[in-house]
Formats: structure tokens, sequence, C-alpha cells
């Protein structure tokens, strides 16, 4: 009998142990990420190249349609007509779908529904989107993190180790008891909506009423496309001049995008920070467009300044990336 209530109250502290104070990395486990950005001030540059993903229970790499709606949150530099592009529908379908009277209104922040399917919409009947079987690429850097109103971020990065530029990636985080028995699960796409061979992303999804002390995540790859044609939509950007100084529990960043092409202007560009600790996991990332008046012409460059909020430890290392679109037909 004495024993069986020291089992208890140990289970009872480890259960205590795994949702702990704010800012704190809860249940992942430490997987490693390459850095492409500049090591931030006074901490160390991290540079490992093991890739550890999470693993209970086994994953089903083969996407598979469910009644669960699409939508799409417009980033900056985004329009309906590429939003559609990117998810092989028609522009009519998915004006009307959503009722947008005039295009050019669109909102950054604002959800779009994508047609699921039916005359005119470019998606194959009865499925959210088409899926193909997806393309092997990586996952890593996955943690978790309490905020201080009790939701559950994941946080992680998709790494292309494809010959082939990847669109549409989507992956899958679900969370578990103990006893392997599911709690409840959530999608995201990657934050890049093109990622060339060698280059990654980062992905986040936000638990807003997390189930209490989830024991075993999961990350499931549920798609990623060949990018095709779509490559020649956008223009190759530079990132350059790039300093980070954290402060709180807040990254600032700053540098310098170029459009390295010599002859096609950028209409849109956009830029992506993601932060890491000293173990490789991500504990933060921001995506902003950039302000240049009448879009970035060729070998020309425009300014960047980012401050946004980390998780866990001050940042050992950060990475940056630059996308530029072509101007919409």
């Amino acid at each position: 009998m004495r024993g069986s209530v020291l089992a208890m109250a140990l289970m009872a502290l480890v259960a205590l142990m795994a949702l702990t104070a704010c800012g704190k990395v809860i249940t992942p486990q430490p997987t490693a990420s390459t850095s492409a950005g500049s090591t931030v001030p006074a901490a160390p540059t991290v540079r490992p190249t093991a890739t550890a993903p999470i693993t209970p229970p086994p994953a089903t790499a083969t996407p598979a349609a469910t009644a669960t709606p699409v939508i799409h949150v417009v980033q900056g530099g985004e329009t309906l007509l590429s939003i559609a592009f990117d998810y092989g529908v028609s522009l009519q379908a998915l004006q009307d779908i959503n009722r947008i009277e005039n295009p050019q209104l669109l909102q950054v922040g604002q959800s779009l529904i994508i047609p699921t399917g039916g005359e005119g919409t470019g998606v194959t009947s009865g499925l959210l989107l088409p899926t193909p079987t997806p393309l092997p690429f990586g996952v890593r850097g996955v943690a978790f993190y309490e905020t201080p109103v009790g939701s559950l971020w994941c946080l992680g990065e998709i790494v292309n180790t494809t010959a082939s530029s990847l669109t549409n990636v989507q992956v899958r985080v679900a969370l578990f008891d103990a006893a392997g028995q599911p709690l409840t699960q959530a999608d995201a796409f990657a934050a890049a909506s093109v990622i060339p061979p060698g280059e990654r992303s980062p992905f986040g999804i936000l638990f807003t009423s997390p189930p209490a002390a989830p024991a075993n995540p999961q990350v499931t790859i549920l798609r990623g496309e060949d990018a095709g044609a779509l490559t020649t939509s956008y223009v190759p950007m530079a990132v350059t001049q790039v300093q980070a100084q954290p402060s709180g529990s807040q990254m600032q960043v700053t540098g310098t995008v170029q459009n390295t092409s010599a002859d096609q202007a950028a209409a849109s560009v956009y830029v992506i920070v993601t932060t890491y600790d000293a173990q490789g996991l991500v504990t933060g990332y921001r995506q902003e467009a950039i302000e240049a008046e009448g879009g970035l012409a060729p070998n020309a460059s425009a300014p960047f300044s980012m401050l946004f909020t980390f998780y866990g430890d001050t940042p050992a290392d950060f990475s940056v990336i630059g996308l530029g679109r072509v101007p919409s037909e």
C-alpha cells in the first residue's frame, strides 16, 4: 500500500513538471536545426546537423481528406489571385464562396474559405484539396510552449530535403495522453508558400484550449507538392546586413532585402525570421511584408525591421528568408 501511494505521488510530480511556468518548453523531444542567419549577440552559434522528429505514436505519412474546412489567413503581399493559384482553385470560385465583391479590398489577417470541390473550383470533387502523396521532407526543431493565458504553442520547422521546390506544405500536430489515446489535433501550412531545395520554413499551431498534461505529441506530414511552374512566379531575393538584438521576451531583427534578379521586378516582398534555442528548437518566428512603393525593381533593395515575441530562453541563433513575387497578370 505504501509503495502504491509513493508511486502515485511520483506520477503527480511528473505531471506537474510537464506544464510549468510561461515560456518554458513543455514536452518537446530535442531536435536539431541548421543555421542560415547571423548569431544573436552574447550567445553561442548553434550548428547542429542531426534530425530527430517527434515519433510517438507511429505517424501516417499518406494524407487523407477529412471534413475539416480549409481556411487560409491572408498574409502580407498576397492577392486573391495568388491565393487561388496557390490552392489550385479558380479566382471566381474563391471570390464567390467568400462573398468578396471587390478583390482589391482583401485585408491582411482575413480568413478565407478555400472551395472544397464542385464545378469551376479546379479542385477534384469530394476533396478539400488535391491530396497527392507528399514528397519526402523533414520536420524538426519542434517545441511546445505555454502562453500566459493557458494556450499552447507548437512551433517547428519544415526542411526541404528534396531536389525540387515545395509548395502547399502542410503538417498535422496531434496530442496524446500517456496511454496513447488522442486528445486533440490541428493542421498548419508552412509560413513560406514556396520552399526551395535545401531551404526551410517555420510553422506554428496555437492550441487555444489544450488538454491537461498532454504526454505524447506527434507531427505528421500531410502534404508537400512539387512547386513546378509556380517557381517562375517568384523572384530570387537576398538578405544582407542582418542584425538581431533580444530585449526581454522579444527579438528585434533588422536588415536589407535585395531583388537579385537582373530583369524581373517583385510586386510584393516579405521576410520570415525564425529564432532557435541552444538545442536548435524553434522558439518563435515572424512573417512581414516589406514596404516598397511600386514593388522592388531588379537589383533594388529595401530595409526591414521586425519585432516579435519568442518563448523559452534567449535565442542562440536565427535564420532569415526573403521571398518576392512577380506582378500578377
